[in-house]
């Protein structure tokens, strides 16, 4: 009993050792904060990446791609069709985008991808990425029809407009010409264009600057197929926005009908039937795609070796995830050192206890105390320096997480800027994730450390002979 007594004294009365305490729970914290907020933006960025792609991707070496997609498809719903959910067909190609702003002509290099929308939203989040020009998820399925309203408001459609409001007729040559007009400045096939290449964002401003509102009209150039290939090039309204809130996708990806860029480039006859380069597949939930990766990549080589390539999309973006999980791991071992430096703390505060005590541990010991009881009093005793300093990180950086973006608005007006520009991020708040795993490891190293940094002045004060300690006294 007189080893706890012991301890809770040492605790209750020996200061310095606040500063081993604070030290533990300053590092506790600080590695909870770090982990959460890390984690938070991992899992956002995967589910953003997970919605662009779908699970798994079956692409063909040829950028031309391939005419019989719905054998492809067939093999596929024969070596993993219990698995799969949905599936859809896409045309990708690189293109030069070109649109005019106030007059003058922009130039942008993009990912031109055409699909089947609602096909496409069946496989991913596609839909959840469908925006208005302010911004704003429109709730509607995707679709690139071009609406009325958006002939209407061009410059020639506003004068047809007119025109018909102030008493004339619709036969009137002049009037023709204008609704003529009108479907020139905004051709008949829409594309959902990525938000960060329709809009500007100015350092320091607080929103992003419209440079393609909706009705503009967009003109492509891209390779045809075959074998000689040449300049392919085509007019779209812009009708929607993309925008996933990855830069990566934002500021290249371009959809359009499929099959329109099918027949602008070669490689289809305009209604429907034509190649294709991937097949996105979704699988259903709770199945393993990676075991649906390797059956369908068996079916595709046995269809036609090498030409076909299917991966998760894991596999896809695994530099950018590994990329990610290194710079966590080097940041957690960094900030681990904060808390080794507090078992240091603890490991010269014990080694002066031991010294400063030396009359009393022989005291204890002529009275009977054993040297295992001395020792269980030192290692009981930075046992509970970590215990309570771990404890009070663990409250403290739960708590700080919890409130994270409260305290982020009020550091954000003592500062005087936004500490989180939530239009770089394109999230609404931070993003924090607590894995209780991450949690207990952090607190039972922290035990751990405080407990191994007692070793050695415990062992030290349990050597002390009795004689030597009272010699002098």
């Amino acid at each position: 009993m007189y080893k706890y007594l012991l301890c809770w004294k040492y605790l209750r009365t020996r200061y310095i050792a606040l500063a081993s305490v604070i030290s533990v729970m300053l590092g506790v914290a600080t590695m909870i904060v770090v982990n959460s907020v890390m984690a938070g933006f991992a899992e956002k960025m995967r589910t953003r990446l997970h919605g662009v792609l779908a699970d798994v991707v079956v692409e063909s070496v040829d950028l031309d791609g391939f005419p019989n997609s719905d054998e492809v498809m067939e093999r596929i719903r024969g070596a993993a069709g219990e698995k799969i959910e949905a599936m859809a067909v896409t045309l990708e190609s690189f293109a030069i985008m070109k649109f005019n702003y106030l007059g003058r002509p922009i130039t942008r290099q993009v990912q031109l991808i055409g699909v089947k929308p609602l096909d496409r939203a069946r496989t991913g989040d596609f839909a959840e990425y469908i925006v208005n020009a302010q911004g704003r998820r429109t709730g509607a399925p995707p679709s690139f029809e071009v609406a009325e309203e958006l002939r209407k408001s061009s410059r020639s459609g506003r004068l047809a407009e007119e025109m018909k409001a102030a008493g004339g007729a619709e036969d009137d040559p002049f009037f023709k010409a204008l609704v003529d007009d009108a479907k020139e400045e905004v051709p008949d096939y829409g594309v959902i264009m990525g938000w960060a290449l329709a809009t500007i964002h100015r350092p320091g401003s607080d929103h992003d600057d419209m440079l393609a509102p909706p009705g503009t009209k967009i003109r492509l150039v891209f390779p045809t197929g075959g074998n000689k290939p040449a300049p392919g090039y085509d007019e779209f309204t812009v009708v929607n926005y993309f925008k996933s809130g990855m830069s990566e996708y934002d500021s290249t990806h371009v959809y359009v009908p499929l099959e329109r860029l099918q027949f602008m480039r070669h490689l289809g006859d305009g209604a429907g039937r034509g190649a294709v380069n991937q097949i996105q597949i979704k699988v259903k939930p709770g199945v393993d795609i990676d075991d649906v990766q390797a059956q369908v990549q068996e079916a595709m080589d046995k269809l036609l070796p090498r030409y076909f390539v299917v991966s998760t999309w894991e596999q896809k973006q695994g530099p950018l995830l590994a990329a990610v999980q290194v710079e966590q791991n080097i940041l957690n071992m960094l900030l681990f050192f904060i808390i080794a430096v507090a078992g240091f703390g603890i490991l010269a505060i014990f080694s002066m206890i031991v010294v400063e005590k030396t009359r009393d541990i022989g005291v204890m010991k002529a009275l009977g105390a054993t040297s295992s009881g001395v020792r269980s009093i030192f290692l009981g005793y930075g046992l509970l320096l970590g215990a309570v300093g771990a404890g009070a990180g663990m409250a403290g950086g739960l708590a700080f997480v919890a409130h994270i973006n409260w305290i982020e608005q009020k550091l954000s007006v003592l500062a005087g800027r936004k500490l989180f520009d939530d239009t770089i991020y394109y999230f609404d708040s931070i993003p924090t994730l607590v894995d209780p795993r991450t949690v207990a490891c952090v607190v039972g190293g922290a035990l751990l450390i405080a407990a191994a940094a007692s070793v050695w002045p415990a062992h030290r004060a349990a050597r002390l002979d009795p004689v030597r300690a009272l010699r002098y006294e």
